[in-house]
Formats: C-alpha cells, structure tokens, sequence
C-alpha cells in the first residue's frame, strides 16, 4: 500500500463497499502515510501469526483467524479503492481465512465453497463475454486492447509488448481468434461443477490463463493461486473421504509451499 500513494477514490457499485467508505478509514490511511506501511505490515504477517498460534503455540489461532479477516478486508477494501487494481484479483485474500474459522466438521464444507465460488467467477466471465456480445463482435479484441493499452501504445511504441498488441489489434481475426478461445476456456470451468475427475485439467488451464492474461492484458491475476489448493486437495477425494482433519492438514502444508 505504501507505492500507491493514494489521492483518489474509485466507488464501486455494491452495498458494502458504500457501508465500509462510511467508515472513511480509507480516508484516514490517505491522509496518513505511515498508515500505509503499519497496514502492508499487518496484512502480510497474520498469515504467520496464524501458522505460528496454530502449529506451534497450538492456542489462540481461531482469535488470530478473526484478526486476519479483518485485516484483510480492510486492506484489500481500502486498496481496490484506489484506482491501482480491481478487487476481483483479490478475493482469495478476502475470502481464505474464513477457512481458518473453521472445525474439522465445517472445514471440507468451507472448502469446498470456495472451490465452486472458484469455478463460478470463471464461468461466470465466460457467460458475460456473450450476454454483452462480445464473442459476437470481430472487433472486439482490437478494442480492448486499444482500451487496456492506451498508455503503453502512446509511451513505449518500440517496446516489444506494444509491438506485440499493436500486431493483434491490426490482425483483427487473430484477436478475436484469442477473446473465443479465452471465452471457452472460461466455460471449460463448468465442468468442474459436475465432477473432480478434470480438476487437474482446470489447474492446468487455469495457469495458462493467467499467463495469457498477464501477457496480452498485462493484467497479474496471480493473486487468484490460492484457489487451485481447493482443486488440489479435492481432486484426490472423488471416490474415497479422507478424515477432514487429514484434510485441513493437507491445506495447511500446501498453503505454506504457495507462500513460500
């Protein structure tokens, strides 16, 4: 939060973003910039604070769990405000440590919400590709890119990224050759919602999404990995229930592979 030096406020169109700049803590945080660091600070280390209550001090961890879901909505809120970023990138900080709420009766429950919430936000976007007729559009791909771009196409015209976007916006087929197969790979997720048997092809593709994503839309999305441990962990439970607290052990360690 401390790069952003925050000036301006984007209002997003939901109930809770209106209640939370009623509290105008983020006013508060643009008015005091060694706010900022205290904030990264906090956000970054409860999910330390939480490994160390829970596998070592073995007390006190549901009460860190209730600290770091306040702290990370406030943070990803007063972030997202600003901007830098959107908050869709940002709902696995929001959303993960309600896990750690949980008992070993709730845990494979809350996971496995999560996992459909995952699938939904994909096929969801690939629903909305055609309800707006975009996948309908050839030139659809050329506008988005000339939209997303317009900075990088008017100060960097000889760096090999524009050069890049600047060759898919003149080759409109190719463009919108891309925006249908990004919409199919979006609706592929739907299958996710009828079996576990492809969640290893999901993962996979879900990984070139983002690739793609950060290399022709320059839009990082790596934010959203923590949702392939919900794939990961489910995926070798089709057929047989392992103990759930074998499970919640299972997230842990693999939670502290991806923070590594």
């Amino acid at each position: 939060m401390f790069q952003v030096m925050p000036n301006i406020f984007l209002t997003r169109f939901d109930g809770f973003t209106w209640l939370f700049m009623r509290t105008e803590i983020h006013q508060w945080l643009a008015n005091n910039p060694e706010g900022w660091g205290m904030f990264d600070a906090f956000f970054y280390a409860m999910p330390l604070i939480y490994f160390l209550s829970h596998n070592i001090f073995k007390t006190g961890s549901t009460i860190v769990a209730v600290l770091m879901l306040l702290v990370n909505w406030i943070y990803v809120q007063s972030y997202t405000l600003f901007p830098t970023t959107s908050i869709e990138a940002h709902t696995a900080w929001l959303l993960f440590p309600i896990v750690f709420l949980s008992n070993p009766k709730t845990f494979r429950l809350l996971i496995e919400g999560l996992r459909y919430f995952f699938l939904f936000f994909f096929v969801s976007a690939g629903i909305w590709k055609i309800v707006n007729g975009g996948i309908f559009n050839t030139d659809q791909m050329s506008g988005v890119l000339l939209y997303q771009h317009a900075d990088l196409l008017s100060s960097s015209p000889g760096y090999w990224q524009t050069e890049m976007i600047q060759w898919i916006i003149h080759h409109k087929t190719f463009g919108f050759i891309l925006y249908v197969v990004a919409t199919l790979l979006e609706l592929t997720f739907i299958i996710g919602f009828f079996t576990k048997k492809y969640d290893t092809i999901l993962i996979v593709l879900f990984i070139v999404f983002l690739l793609a994503d950060h290399l022709v839309m320059r839009i990082p999305y790596y934010e959203l990995l923590p949702y392939l441990i919900t794939l990961r962990i489910l995926s070798h439970r089709s057929d047989v229930i392992a103990p759930e607290e074998n499970m919640r052990n299972q997230f842990n360690s693999q939670r502290s592979f991806i923070k590594a």
